[in-house]
């Protein structure tokens, strides 16, 4: 009965990958990127130009996306525009070239492949379809992972970037040639961004529109601020190379503060991973030392449950701590 149940897993995650391979993704880059030349140059459906049209008369940014639709399949709506557009932001600020679509099935790929390992390793099988959630919910931590990575290196690059731009604005550059100049100089993926935003206004959108825009695809607290103080700048004045040294000194302050509270902090980050790893540690003993002591854990219903309690607790212990040492500045 497992080895039925394990193949029609797995052939599932068979034909999950098969539909992404044929392009259950949607619409190709190179169609995306034709279509964005046929409306730059006017051309196209006049829906399709309209549309651009009325973008520029709102002021959104022209190379923005457009927000996603909602993935179905074979007319049944499996995530709403809501959900998908969420994912899609995610994605872009992990630097993942992921769509909605493809990353629901890459989540339903994971998911079977959970379930395949758990039927082959528990005696029952309702015990293995609870490893589902689990499975489908992997890359969604992974992608919140890339985030937070992605995030933490853009913002240690911004204030090399801002020294560069009020270098720039001082040698008498403007502002838009300071970015370009920046947007080569600095690493990635703080640099992509900068040349998407390039991208931006040489497609028509306006400076403002294109850092605004540069602003929601980073999402940095750290970036609104240098973001504002521009904007405000353009709006009512003044000097923005001192405007930019001054926000660059406030950053460098910061990073000075989070690197304090990093060091009095990590004594409690290793006594909660040494205390939430003992388990695992003494498990992994126990497996070499007698194996047959701790099987029961995975041969038997009632261990089965009291292993499933106990890495719930885990979690929930390792979600406290983490919430207890991760101090906002």
């Amino acid at each position: 009965m497992l080895p039925i149940l394990a193949a029609i897993t797995c052939g599932a995650f068979g034909t999950s990958l098969l539909l992404w391979l044929l392009g259950f993704g949607g619409e190709a880059s190179s169609e995306a990127i034709a279509r964005l030349g046929r409306i730059r140059n006017g051309e196209g459906d006049s829906a399709v130009t309209t549309a651009s049209a009325a973008s520029r008369s709102k002021g959104s940014s022209i190379f923005r996306m457009r927000r996603p639709n909602s993935v179905s399949f074979g007319g049944m709506t499996l995530v709403s525009g809501k959900v998908a557009a969420a994912w899609a932001k995610q994605l872009e600020r992990a630097g993942l070239t992921l769509t909605p679509r493809e990353y629901l099935v890459l989540r339903l790929v994971v998911g079977s492949l959970f379930v395949a390992v758990a039927t082959l390793l528990l005696p029952i099988f309702l015990f293995a379809l609870l490893t589902f959630p689990v499975g489908f919910a992997a890359p969604s931590f992974f992608v919140k992972f890339r985030v937070g990575q992605r995030l933490k290196k853009i913002e240690g690059q911004m204030i090399e970037m801002l020294q560069m731009l009020s270098s720039g604005l001082r040698a008498g550059f403007g502002l838009q040639q300071a970015l370009e100049a920046a947007s080569e100089e600095v690493p990635e993926p703080l640099a992509a961004e900068l040349r998407r935003a390039m991208r931006d206004i040489s497609m028509g959108s306006s400076v403002e529109q294109s850092l605004t825009a540069l602003n929601n695809r980073v999402g940095s607290t750290d970036f609104d601020i240098v973001v504002t103080a521009i904007l405000i700048q353009r709006t009512v004045g003044g000097n923005l190379a001192e405007i930019l040294d001054t926000v660059g000194k406030t950053m460098r302050e910061r990073e000075e503060i989070r690197g304090q509270i990093a060091t009095l902090t990590s004594q409690q980050k290793l006594t909660g991973i040494v205390i939430g790893g003992i388990p695992f540690g003494l498990a992994g003993f126990f497996l070499l030392v007698s194996p047959e002591f701790i099987g029961l854990l995975f041969t038997e219903p009632l261990g089965n449950l009291m292993l499933g309690g106990a890495l719930l607790l885990e979690g929930m212990g390792a979600f406290c701590i983490k919430k207890i040492v991760n101090i906002e500045v």
